[in-house]
């Protein structure tokens, strides 16, 4: 199971982008869910190319993705 990080529209704007000094392999882009909140996987913690967004992402509430499915975005 996968775990993810939840954020509201407003953390999500606010850690959005490059997040390392080679902004082409370390960005982080939150997924928006259909309820208007939005997920990262977990997996950045461990980064160390997202090292300075660690303590703040460390702090926001985590789910397993598997609890999210009914707001999962659609592919198109």
């Amino acid at each position: 199971m996968s775990a993810v990080i939840l954020l509201s529209a407003t953390e999500a704007v606010a850690v959005a982008g490059p997040s390392s000094e080679a902004p082409l392999t370390a960005a982080l882009q939150p997924v928006a869910l259909t309820d208007g909140r939005f997920i990262l996987g977990v997996d950045v913690l461990a980064d160390p190319l997202h090292v300075e967004h660690r303590a703040l992402l460390a702090g926001f509430p985590q789910t397993d993705l598997a609890s999210l499915t009914s707001v999962l975005p659609v592919a198109r």
